[in-house]
C-alpha cells in the first residue's frame, strides 16, 4: 500500500513539473454542495464543485475525488464523478464509482484545459460545449475537423493556426475521437453548406453531407472561415451534427496580431471536384426447397457418398430435415458488404459512381422447420461487373435458389422500374478459373 501511495505521489509531481505554463496545471477544487444538501453522498448522487468553465471543464469530464484530510493529496482516490453541467465558476458532477462516500470539504483534482492562443480559445471552447451538449455524459464522440478558409476559400497560415488550435484543445478531451482524413475527398468548401450573409445552412447539401457522415461513422463535423475588414477579423466556425440542428459560432478579434499569417497562402483556392454518388436499390428473393420423404432419403444417401459421417448425423440421432434454404448469404459491391437486407424487401444503398463488381454467395443448409440442422459442403456464387454510363434508378435483383442439385445464384439489373430489364449493348463473359464473371454495359 505504501509503495502504491509513493508511486501515485511521484506521478502527481511529474504532472505538475510537465505543466510549466500558467494554463497547464493541476487544479485542486473543493466540493461545496451535495444532492439535497446531504452530509455525504455515494454512487448516483451529485456533488457541486467550485470550478467550471473558468478552468475549461466540460460536460463528460471524469474527475477523481479525495478526502479533505488526505496527506499527501491524490494518494487514495475515494470515488469518481462525471460532469453533467457546467457554469462559469461551478460544476455539477455525478458520482459514478464510490469506494467511500464524499461530502462537503472533500476535493477533486483535474488538469486545467490547455490552449495556445488566448484570442481563439473562447471561440473554440464555446464550440466544444455546443458539440458536447446533446450527448450522454460519457459517450465517445467521433469528430471530423475539416479545413478553415479565408473569404476566397484559400487556406492560409491563419487558417491552419485555427485548425491546429481546434485539434489541440479537442484532443485534451478523452471522449472525443478526432479524425482529419475520413471526409477529405467528399467535403466541399464551407460556403457549399452555409450562406455567408445569413446564419442558415443549405439543407440539401447538408443532408448529403450527413449521409456521408453516417457512412463513415462520423458524429459531428467542424469547418469554418474568416473575413478581414479594416483592422478586425471575424472568425466563424460551423458545427454539423448528424442528429442535431446545424450551428455557427463566431468571434471578432484584432487583425494586427495575425497579419503575417493572413497574408501567407498555403493552399490557394481550386474548384472542388467532388465524387458523385448514386443510390442503388436491391431486392433479395429466395426460393426454399421442400423435399418429400423419398427426396430426403436420396439427399442423405448422396451427401453420405461425399462425407462418410453425414448419414450418422441422422441415423445415430433424432435429427431430421424438411427444408433446404440459403444461409450465410453474402452480397458484396466492390468492397462494401450489404448488411441487413431482408427477404422480399427493397434495400437502398449509396455508392460512388463508377464500375461495380457485385458478388453474391450462399451455402445451402438443411432445416427442420426453423431449426438449423447441417450445412451442405458447397458454396454457390455469382459475380458480375457493371459498367454503366447512367446509374440513376438502378434496381439489382438477387435471386437465390436452394433446390437440391440445381442450386443457383442470379443477379439481374433493372432500370427505373422493376419490370424493365436494363438494355445491354453487350454481355461479355470473362473467363476465369471459377466463377465466370458477366460484364454488363448500357
Amino acid at each position: 500500500m505504501k509503495k502504491n501511495a509513493f508511486l501515485i505521489a511521484v506521478i502527481f509531481i511529474l504532472i505538475i513539473i510537465s505543466c510549466t505554463r500558467s494554463f497547464c496545471e493541476v487544479i485542486k477544487s473543493t466540493i461545496i454542495g451535495t444532492t439535497d444538501d446531504k452530509l455525504y453522498v455515494a454512487t448516483g448522487e451529485n456533488i457541486v464543485i467550485n470550478a467550471g468553465k473558468n478552468y475549461g471543464i466540460t460536460k463528460g469530464d471524469i474527475l477523481s475525488i479525495y478526502k479533505k484530510d488526505e496527506k499527501p493529496a491524490m494518494v487514495n482516490e475515494i470515488s469518481r464523478c462525471v460532469i453533467i453541467k457546467t457554469e462559469e465558476n461551478i460544476s455539477i458532477c455525478n458520482i459514478i464509482n464510490a469506494r467511500i462516500e464524499a461530502g462537503k470539504g472533500d476535493y477533486v483534482f483535474f488538469k486545467r484545459l490547455e490552449y495556445g492562443d488566448p484570442q481563439l480559445y473562447p471561440l473554440i471552447y464555446t464550440t466544444l460545449n455546443e458539440l458536447l451538449a446533446p450527448y450522454e455524459d460519457y459517450k465517445k464522440i467521433r469528430i471530423y475537423v475539416h479545413n478553415i478558409y479565408d473569404e476566397k476559400n484559400n487556406i492560409t497560415e491563419f487558417s491552419q493556426l485555427i485548425k491546429e488550435e481546434i485539434l489541440n484543445i479537442f484532443k485534451k478531451k478523452e471522449r472525443l475521437l478526432i479524425d482529419t482524413t475520413a471526409l477529405n475527398e467528399y467535403m466541399n468548401f464551407q460556403d457549399h453548406y452555409f450562406y455567408s450573409d445569413i446564419d442558415r445552412s443549405k439543407q440539401e447539401n447538408i443532408n448529403a453531407l450527413k449521409k456521408k457522415m453516417e457512412q463513415f461513422n462520423i458524429d459531428a463535423v467542424i469547418t469554418g472561415y474568416y473575413t478581414v475588414k479594416n483592422n478586425d477579423i471575424m472568425v466563424k466556425l460551423f458545427l454539423v451534427d448528424k442528429n442535431q440542428e446545424d450551428k455557427s459560432i463566431k468571434i471578432f478579434t484584432n487583425q494586427k496580431d495575425y497579419s503575417n499569417k493572413i497574408a501567407e497562402i498555403i493552399k490557394p483556392y481550386k474548384p472542388f471536384k467532388g465524387k458523385e454518388f448514386v443510390d442503388y436499390k436491391f431486392i433479395l428473393n429466395i426460393k426454399d426447397y421442400l423435399p418429400d420423404r423419398d427426396e430426403q432419403r436420396e439427399i442423405i444417401r448422396l451427401e453420405s457418398e461425399k462425407e462418410m459421417n453425414f448419414r450418422f448425423k441422422f441415423t445415430e440421432t433424432k435429427n431430421k430435415f424438411n427444408r433446404i434454404s440459403p444461409s450465410d448469404i453474402n452480397i458484396k459491391v466492390n468492397d462494401v458488404l450489404i448488411r441487413d437486407i431482408q427477404r422480399g424487401e427493397v434495400y437502398e444503398k449509396t455508392f460512388e459512381k463508377g464500375k461495380k463488381r457485385i458478388l453474391v454467395s450462399f451455402i445451402p443448409v438443411l432445416y427442420d422447420n426453423e431449426l438449423e440442422i447441417i450445412p451442405l459442403k458447397k458454396e454457390i456464387k455469382k459475380e458480375i461487373l457493371l459498367d454503366l454510363n447512367d446509374e440513376n434508378d438502378i434496381f439489382v435483383e438477387v435471386f437465390l435458389d436452394a433446390s437440391y442439385g440445381k442450386e443457383l445464384a442470379e443477379i439481374k439489373v433493372f432500370k427505373k422500374k422493376i419490370d424493365e430489364k436494363i438494355k445491354v449493348k453487350s454481355i461479355e463473359t470473362i473467363k476465369e478459373k471459377l466463377p465466370s464473371i458477366e460484364l454488363y454495359r448500357d
